[in-house]
């Protein structure tokens, strides 16, 4: 068992975490901790994703089934428990939400998230992740009628909301391709890696912040750590943080 991944998912989660936590900071150190480098938990996740994927997922049946009870229950429950509340609220004259309409919106988008993120935000990645689970089965087994729901689904919204999402996720699936590679000459990929941040950076090309977060991967995948198994634990967390934190502040503040 890979303990380092628990590590790393951990990490990530709790960097998602801080992107919505408010703060008045607009430059310096704290900014750069409670603004920037949260940006990078999605893009690690993402990538951890893929890894799993192959060195796990790939070697099993059910794959749509699996997903189903593990990705799209856990999500839609994440944002019912989110809407009702919402609902509640908006039949006692109390209107919380900024981004969304109650009304057929909060089941399209705020619920099914069919082109914009759900009402519980940081849940769209597990939106997107399901959905790239849906590409790969279509691709391994032929299914059409996931690919008829694939199809409406970029028909009448957004096939994927974060494309990045699919990308890293094929990298992590290339990195567990090559893991003995990468091992065998670690620091080569180090050096390769850290130029092609350097390029991106240069010369302004939008992809800074993903080969950093590919970096970061590669260089704690194979370390030799004891930790726990914090899976289920980062997972309710990745899901449940931001109402708890919508609900806190306001207390907190008052």
């Amino acid at each position: 068992m890979y303990y380092s991944i628990e590590l790393i998912r951990l990490i990530s989660v709790i960097l998602i975490t801080f992107t919505h936590i408010r703060h008045n900071f607009t430059d310096g150190a704290m900014f750069v901790l409670l603004e920037q480098i949260p940006l990078y938990g999605t893009l690690i996740l993402s990538i951890i994703s893929g890894f799993l994927y192959s060195e796990i997922t790939s070697k099993k049946g059910g794959l749509v089934k699996k997903k189903t009870r593990s990705l799209l229950i856990p999500y839609l429950i994440a944002n019912i428990v989110v809407i009702i509340p919402v609902v509640i609220a908006h039949f006692f004259g109390i209107d919380v939400l900024n981004r969304l309409d109650v009304g057929i919106e909060l089941i399209t988008n705020g619920l099914f998230s069919i082109s914009a993120a759900p009402v519980n935000p940081p849940t769209y990645f597990i939106r997107d992740l399901f959905i790239i689970f849906m590409i790969v089965e279509v691709l391994r087994s032929r299914n059409y009628y996931l690919l008829v729901g694939l199809i409406g689904l970029a028909f009448f919204g957004e096939l994927l909301l974060r494309y990045d999402i699919l990308i890293l996720f094929l990298s992590g699936v290339v990195l567990s391709k090559v893991n003995g590679i990468h091992q065998e000459y670690f620091w080569w990929s180090v050096m390769i890696t850290v130029l092609g941040a350097a390029v991106c950076f240069w010369f302004q090309i939008p992809f800074e912040k993903h080969v950093l977060s590919i970096l970061f991967f590669i260089l704690l995948i194979n370390w030799k750590v004891g930790f726990m198994d914090v899976g289920g634990y980062s997972y309710t967390l990745h899901l449940y943080h931001s109402p708890v934190i919508v609900v806190l502040f306001p207390i907190l503040y008052a």
